[in-house]
């Protein structure tokens, strides 16, 4: 049987180095690894052994089972190996992949937001949002693209889409971890009027697929420094013709480009934001 591959999030693994060491963090931390590559040859496996009668007690421990073992030292590391494993097998679509790798990243609360189930209905409440928005804003982040829910593309090229923008840029060579947007976004929740842009589905997915090009600036930006700027972002919005627009995909798009050029255009007064986003959303 072909190898079944885990994998481990350790944030801090210096201390594994060497064979003894790997077994023994294996052995002690099976009960959290992730399964990347093998879930089929498991159930299989596990519906064998139950179907083994009383002389073959020993099945399948006469026989070696071999194992890949990947310890990766986050979860958006974690993710981009298993989508680079699985890409164009389609055992799953991406999107799911990310909804199962996230359940316990997005399990409580992470300074300020918390996410809920929708069935909760509690969104108004502050810094509570839907852990489905965040899901997409995840996916936003890994691939740096605004299409990640798109109804014009059947689910399969949408897939191909979303893989192969996450593969064309490792998501995790400049350090910067999804949870620390999550803190990020949290901290500028603090203000009632930024809570209620941020729950604009649109606006979270614009931020979160454009924050790595700006990430280093908005570490020391001020909520209402924040504030001032979505207000005026929010006013050269206004500008357009709404009836003229896919006004989701417009909003998106805007706000991604408004974030990824924050240095430059939060200086700027309503006129000349509104200029620079007349070629985006058009």
């Amino acid at each position: 049987m072909p190898a079944i591959t885990l994998a481990f999030v350790v944030e801090e693994h210096d201390h594994l180095n060497g064979i003894a060491a790997l077994q023994k963090y294996v052995l002690s931390n099976i009960e959290s690894a992730f399964v990347l590559d093998g879930i089929q040859r498991l159930s299989t496996l596990e519906r064998a052994h139950k179907d083994a009668n009383e002389s073959d007690e020993d099945f399948p421990n006469d026989q070696a089972l071999f194992l890949n073992v990947l310890i990766c030292n986050s979860t958006d590391n974690l993710l981009y190996r298993m989508i680079t494993l699985n890409n164009g097998q389609r055992p799953m679509t991406t999107r799911h992949q990310i909804e199962i790798l996230t359940s316990n990243l997005f399990e409580g609360d992470v300074d300020s937001v918390f996410l809920a189930k929708e069935k909760d209905n509690i969104r108004k409440d502050q810094g509570v949002f839907s852990k489905s928005d965040f899901v997409l804003a995840y996916i936003a982040f890994l691939s740096n693209s605004t299409t990640v829910d798109s109804q014009k593309l059947i689910q399969e090229k949408l897939d191909d889409l979303l893989a192969n923008k996450i593969l064309e840029h490792d998501p995790t060579e400049d350090g910067l971890q999804f949870t620390q947007v999550m803190e990020l976004i949290g901290r500028l929740c603090a203000n009632k009027s930024l809570d209620k842009w941020f729950k604009t589905a649109n606006n979270l997915i614009g931020f979160t697929s454009s924050i790595r090009s700006s990430f280093n600036q908005f570490k020391k930006i001020g909520v209402s420094e924040f504030l001032d700027f979505v207000d005026t972002f929010e006013e050269a919005f206004k500008s357009f013709d709404v009836a003229k627009l896919k006004l989701g995909r417009a909003r998106r798009l805007a706000v991604a480009y408004a974030i990824k050029n924050y240095r430059r255009g939060q200086d700027l007064d309503v006129t000349d934001l509104t200029e620079q986003l007349v070629d985006v959303i058009e």
